[in-house]
């Protein structure tokens, strides 16, 4: 054992009960979200479920067979059912490996039954390493450091404080588990995998990295990892075996594969298979479309597995709310912002002006927030003050909304820092006791919870809280400064101002902007009003996957079919 792991284990047995706490809550965290949101409903799963096939053993085909690389190795075939947590349990300290394999071969489901084994370890002691799965598709929006993406990613996706991120990485708390490689934009991508190998070098931390195999071998660069694996695609056997397993009308496919070239070629792909048992199950083989073509066909096998989720009975109490069309602009809208922007998971709350399509847009999205803020904080100000305490303090609060970037920055945690509060004076605003005040105030805990757009709903109850606190701080000191006899008045009078600019810089201008943005996208089709019931109706036709506040595609094959959709 290396003198760096000694002392992180050392380091993970002196934890503080706050510590032990933090650490429990991002282990569950993780478990939640990509263990029982995802690993635990994967489309095979679902089609099972489908199928009423939910205690059919026979029905799962076994792990594929993996071949695993070492520097300075031959190439080994692996027993098939190695799981790869036996894998990565024999590499030395600093462990570290890369999984390979085609699109739809399973490294992501591979990567999260190696994530839920490390969880159960986790659990049982200090032990072990946070593990926690990360998407390096973001990666390319900012190209930053890898530890600087890492916290904030953390604080994100996890709503880990960035000081406790930091911490982490110092310590050597985490075991990183790195999905998407692939998905990282084309010409950034060795840029990540040089990143990579600077932090890898820097940190020696334990890492799991996936990537398609192809998109991996066109890079110049390669990652300085310890071992690799390669899932294997099906052979005709394991294919012939799984369809005989399913007790399914399925002698149109059956029929087909057999002398359907481009189907079998897509069968040997474990997602692909699933889609074929879902989409063309009781279809006769003369309704069946042809081509020879594995684009084509792939394109088929989605556009039939998408209708016939359509058809399938929904789990949701409420009556079907969102028609075919609907559905499929709004998923088609979704996919092509997130491959636009480099994302794999979705949050409401992470949306961003970008996300408009045209400059015009973009200038209604500023003016909007303007008089959404000026209106709203006027009208207050007019109805208890008059008609020109209400125009300028509109004015004012507008003013601040448009001030800075156009992009949305959540305020989710209220916490008092000195270091904040010096640096909010260092700004020197006219309103430096407020920039003070709020400046001071940041996370120090991991939220438990996670809901859709948790972000904005607690942006808004916080900026309830600093406007609050910020108006009867300045309403009673100037009212006690005055007199209480002639004070009271002025002092609710100034109070009420610094309130509501408050409440403005300290969240309600991201709130603001949200809500902004959210009526231009709703004003031209792009999303329905109420956007997280349509998420999770997504869910329940299995486009969509739930993962804690946020949402994926099924599989990165879907998204990339609906991205490639027209408008």
């Amino acid at each position: 054992m290396s003198m760096v792991q000694s002392n992180a284990e050392m380091r993970l047995r002196r934890l503080t009960p706050q510590q032990v706490k933090n650490r429990q809550v991002l282990l569950n965290k993780v478990r939640k979200f990509w263990v029982e949101g995802v690993l635990e409903k994967s489309l095979h799963d679902q089609v099972l479920i489908e199928l009423g096939l939910e205690e059919h053993p026979d029905a799962i085909v076994s792990s594929w067979s993996m071949e695993v690389e070492t520097p300075g190795a031959a190439k080994k075939t692996l027993p098939q059912g190695t799981k790869v947590v036996a894998i990565f349990d024999q590499l030395v300290a600093g462990r570290t490996l890369l999984i390979l394999g085609e699109p739809g071969a399973g490294k992501t489901i591979t990567l999260l039954e190696l994530t839920r084994d490390l969880l159960n370890r986790a659990e049982q002691g200090l032990d072990y390493r946070i593990p926690v799965v990360l998407n390096l598709s973001s990666w390319a929006t900012k190209q930053q450091t890898i530890p600087d993406w890492i916290v904030e990613q953390l604080n994100s996706k996890y709503q880990v404080p960035k000081s406790i991120g930091k911490e982490w990485l110092k310590q050597q708390e985490l075991l990183l588990l790195l999905d998407g490689l692939d998905e990282v934009k084309g010409e950034q991508r060795d840029n990540c995998v040089a990143a990579l190998n600077d932090f890898h070098q820097n940190y020696a931390p334990e890492m799991v990295v996936c990537s398609r195999i192809q998109d991996y071998s066109d890079l110049s660069n390669r990652l300085n990892l310890e071992s690799a694996i390669y899932l294997r695609s099906f052979t005709p056997e394991q294919v012939s075996h799984y369809l005989d397993s399913i007790d399914a009308d399925l002698t149109g496919l059956r029929t087909l594969i057999a002398t359907d070239t481009a189907l079998q070629e897509l069968a040997r792909s474990p997602l692909m298979l699933n889609i074929m048992v879902i989409a063309y199950q009781g279809v006769a083989v003369a309704d069946l479309p042809t081509t020879e073509v594995v684009e084509e066909r792939r394109k088929q096998l989605f556009d039939a597995y998408i209708e016939r989720m359509f058809r399938r009975p929904t789990r949701l109490k409420v009556e079907q709310q969102y028609s075919e069309v609907q559905t499929k602009r709004w998923l088609t809208w979704l996919a092509q912002r997130l491959v636009e922007q480099s994302q794999t998971v979705f949050f409401i709350e992470g949306m961003q002006p970008t996300w408009l399509q045209s400059k015009g847009k973009r200038i209604w999205y500023r003016i909007g927030s303007f008089l959404i803020a000026g209106l709203s904080t006027g009208l207050i100000y007019w109805l208890s003050e008059g008609l020109i305490f209400g125009l300028i303090t509109g004015l004012s609060t507008g003013l601040i909304t448009l001030w800075g970037k156009p992009e949305i920055e959540t305020v989710e945690t209220l916490n008092w820092s000195w270091k904040g509060a010096i640096t909010g004076l260092k700004k020197g605003w006219l309103l430096s006791l407020i920039i003070v005040l709020i400046g001071g105030m940041k996370g120090a805990n991991i939220a438990t919870k996670t809901i859709p757009n948790q972000g904005i709903y607690r942006t808004a109850r916080n900026t309830g809280i600093v406007g609050l606190i910020i108006g009867l701080s300045i309403g009673l000191s100037i009212g006690l400064s005055i007199g209480l006899m002639d004070g009271l008045s002025i002092g609710l009078i100034f109070g009420l101002f610094f309130g509501l600019i408050a409440a403005i810089v300290g969240g309600g201008k991201a709130c603001i902007q949200h809500l902004t943005l959210r009526l231009i996208l709703y004003r031209n089709g792009c999303i329905p009003w109420n956007y997280a019931r349509f998420l999770d109706y997504a869910s329940d036709r299995i486009f969509l996957q739930k993962v804690g506040g946020g949402y994926i595609f099924i599989h990165r094959l879907l998204l990339e079919h609906f991205a490639q959709r027209s408008l």
